[in-house]
């Protein structure tokens, strides 16, 4: 059968300086990847628009462990095919992968040399490095080649880089917890609390610790309220390796106990000290410390594109961990030249874990718009997997020492800037292309004519979506190669994010609201914002804080274009922004009725409660003058302390609600009159106006006249009193004595039957409103 080529594996470019050592030996066990094309496209597009769709039929409707590849993967005959394909080339395919997406190779370079009609080449790289790559595209029968994607490991010319920076010039300047100045929130009691040793090394470097960093954007007062992210595992994925002292001394320190497991992939990264910086210990730390109730599972495979791939397959095909963070990357004109098979087959498993519900986090890079640099290329270029559509990127800020942020650049000491800017591979997905987000669409967007079948508008793929601190002068204080220092970079920046997501899936929010696990979906992150972009960009900003100032045109790269400046709304320096985890009202106080980024993800992906009415109150009347505590009840209602009010007229008033269906509420002292009582969950909706939420002030009651005015001693006369407010009456008195068989016909009329007495007394009605006036009723 005729062999045809592939074109996602065409023979990768050599890097200047390269020198050929000479073909790869003939017995080398390789380990390949041939990856397959999702069966339909289009459906499969459906399906991922649908799920944040309200709308469809998929909204919410998030596929369980081992359903994508039955939907979505090749058929069986399809499968069929492409492994006879392989057979017959002389290779043994492993077993096909559980989405159906990939089917593994072991053998040596002289069978795959054969198998694919390639040459196998060594060459050591001006760094050392000593990589392999395919002189020439493989070749595979035609009738497999149009269901292959591509073939992973034929060349390891370009491997990911950690996006971590370490300090130029470590400052006592601003120290921890005094450059915290947007609200007013300290570290919770409820949460961890860093140790001394922490602390100091905070104070030394200008640096913060996790318990900083909590308060500062409001995670804590989700401690307060239980959540520290317990049930949510965290995947790390991570190309070096960490010491497991390092984590126990760090968690020693906190006082927590965060499980923490290890996955091998391909082997593993390595053991011990050998890693070349303290990347794995930042992220296990980063996220224990933010989000300490959750498990950790750390997946570690070696630096290249087979084996970064085999990582993210193990983590979205196993599908047991709703948040998953990677902090390192490749610019995209490296892999577009080099490895293009390995920018789709991941971009397919990113897809696949956002039909699962998995929230993805990637650094979007420590070079600013410059993501090549590094490999000789100073144009603006962003990295990938930041870029790939369905993975949140997260870029980098500065948090300044007199309160606020900036984005991160550091050019002056050449110790990196916040990566971001114009996709060269990626169009703009339908979900980030929301026109009512400001600044989304703006002059530095750019347009490409195949984009069009992805956005109307036919953008590029702009990142980042969000920013974090980054900048290693605000850094992170961490426990790495047995001692206290402080790091920086996006590779900071994303471990932070992925514990927020974990607090959000945890949160008390996404369990009153039925959300599953929110976390921050791409999809449900523009959604909301689309919704709710009033809420982020105004005066007192709830959800996401709005970076104005500065920009990511790193110098030390050559590049000096200017690009991009931070804007108000969107742009390519910080994204949407920085989070606000929980609210704060404008006094800088926290709030849970201010709807910060926890409950306004929950709300958006709500499954109940998703409108507030008053059935009913109880009592609805109640004295003029007096502050009356009554009992509201309805639906829609959020059993949260702090996150319900009530509204009467221009006045909002606490509402403390035990269940979704009853608030206590505590009406003021008022004249006689008629009110409403609206209740409004988290600064949203309020309930309609209805008769059932009426609450009635009523003055005291008034008696004009008796009928008759007499009766016999012995009692047992009927007697008509007449008069004015007799709403809610209890009782009648006739002297001192209860008279009996009490009826109120109206507000104006009562029958109560005399009890026995003697002379004249004086008859009182009893109300909600007071006691009456006291006309007499005469024995005879």
């Amino acid at each position: 059968m005729q062999a045809v080529s592939l074109p996602a594996n065409l023979a990768p470019r050599l890097p200047a300086g390269s020198v050929r050592l000479g073909a790869v030996a003939a017995g080398t066990a390789m380990h390949l990847d041939v990856t397959l094309k999702v069966r339909d496209q289009s459906a499969l597009t459906a399906f991922l628009d649908g799920l944040s769709n309200r709308k469809s039929p998929y909204f919410h409707d998030f596929l369980k462990p081992g359903q994508f590849g039955p939907l979505f993967g090749p058929s069986l005959s399809q499968l069929a095919t492409v492994e006879n394909a392989l057979r017959a080339a002389g290779l043994s395919p492993g077993v096909v992968s559980s989405n159906r997406l990939s089917i593994p190779v072991t053998a040596t370079a002289l069978t795959i040399e054969r198998a694919f009609r390639v040459d196998l080449v060594r060459y050591r790289l001006t760094n050392g490095r000593v990589a392999i790559a395919n002189s020439t595209a493989p070749k595979l029968a035609s009738s497999a080649a149009s269901l292959v994607s591509g073939i992973l490991g034929l060349n390891d010319m370009d491997v990911s880089q950690s996006m971590l920076s370490k300090p130029a010039n470590p400052t006592a300047a601003a120290p921890g917890q005094a450059a915290l100045k947007r609200t007013t929130a300290t570290p919770s009691a409820a949460g961890p609390q860093a140790c001394t040793d922490a602390s100091q090394t905070a104070t030394e470097n200008g640096a913060y610790t996790a318990s900083q960093l909590a308060s500062y954007y409001l995670m804590s007062p989700l401690y307060s309220d239980g959540d520290l992210g317990q049930g949510v595992r965290v995947a790390l994925a991570e190309i070096g390796p960490n010491l497991p002292s390092d984590i126990s001394a760090y968690e020693q320190c906190y006082g927590i106990k965060t499980p923490v497991s290890y996955l091998k992939i391909d082997g593993g990264a390595g053991t011990g000290s050998g890693a070349p910086s303290p990347e794995a210990a930042l992220d296990i730390e980063d996220v224990a410390g933010l989000a300490p109730g959750i498990s950790v599972d750390v997946y570690q495979a070696p630096n290249s594109d087979a084996d970064v791939y085999d990582m993210f397959k193990a983590i979205v095909d196993t599908d047991k961990d709703k948040v998953v963070s990677a902090s390192f990357g490749e610019c995209e004109a490296l892999i577009e030249a080099n490895d293009p098979a390995y920018f789709t087959d991941v971009t397919t498993l990113m897809s696949q874990a956002q039909t699962q519900g998995q929230t993805v986090f990637a650094s979007a890079g420590d070079t600013g718009s410059s993501g090549c640099y590094g490999n000789g290329e100073a144009t603006p270029d962003d990295n990938f997997p930041a870029s790939s559509p369905f993975v949140v990127a997260v870029g980098g800020t500065t948090i300044e020492s007199g309160g606020g942020e900036t984005v991160w650049n550091e050019s002056a000491d050449e110790a990196g800037a916040a990566g971001g800017g114009d996709s060269t591979a990626w169009c703009m997905p339908a979900y980030q292309y929301q026109t009512a987000i400001p600044g989304l669409v703006n002059s530095l967007s750019e347009t490409n004519a195949v984009c069009v079948k992805a956005n109307k508008g036919g953008y590029v793929r702009e990142i980042p979506d969000v920013s974090a601190d980054a900048d290693p002068e605000s850094g992170y204080v961490i426990y790495a190669a047995g001692q206290w220092q402080s790091v920086g970079g996006t590779s900071a920046a994303a471990p932070l994010w992925a514990a927020i997501a974990a607090l959000i899936d945890s949160s008390p929010f996404c369990a009153d609201y039925g959300s599953g696990a929110a976390g921050v979906l791409p999809a449900g992150l523009y959604g909301m914002m689309a919704l709710d972009h009033s809420y982020v960009y105004e005066s007192v900003p709830e959800g996401l804080l709005d970076i104005t100032e500065g920009n990511n045109d790193y110098t030390p790269t050559g590049y000096t274009g200017g690009l991009y400046p931070a804007t108000e709304g969107f742009d390519m320096a910080s994204g949407l922004g920085v989070p606000i985890v929980t609210g704060e009202d404008g006094s800088g106080h926290v709030s849970m009725f201010y709807p910060g980024l926890a409950a306004l993800m929950c709300q958006y992906y709500a499954t109940k409660l998703m409108s507030t009415s008053v059935t009913g109150i109880s009592p609805n009347v109640g004295r003029a003058g007096r502050a009356t505590t009554v009992t509201v009840h309805g639906h829609g209602f959020l059993p949260i302390a702090g996150a319900d009010r009530a509204v009467v007229g221009a006045t909002t008033l606490n509402a403390t609600c035990s269940t979704a269906s009853i608030c206590k509420v505590t009406v003021p002292a008022e004249s006689t009159r008629t009110i409403n009582i609206q209740i409004i969950a988290e600064d949203l909706t309020p309930s309609a106006v209805t008769k059932a939420d009426r609450f009635q002030y009523v003055a005291a009651p008034y008696v004009s006249s008796l009928s008759p005015n007499k009766g016999t001693h012995k009692g047992g006369t009927t007697v008509t009193i007449r008069g004015s407010n007799f709403i809610g009456v209890t009782s009648v008195h006739f002297g001192g004595k209860l008279g009996g068989k009490l009826r109120v016909i109206s507000a104006t009329e009562i029958k109560v039957v005399a009890p026995a007495g003697a002379g004249t007394v004086h008859v009182t009605v009893t109300a909600v409103g007071g006691t009456s006036n006291a006309p007499g009723f005469k024995y005879t």
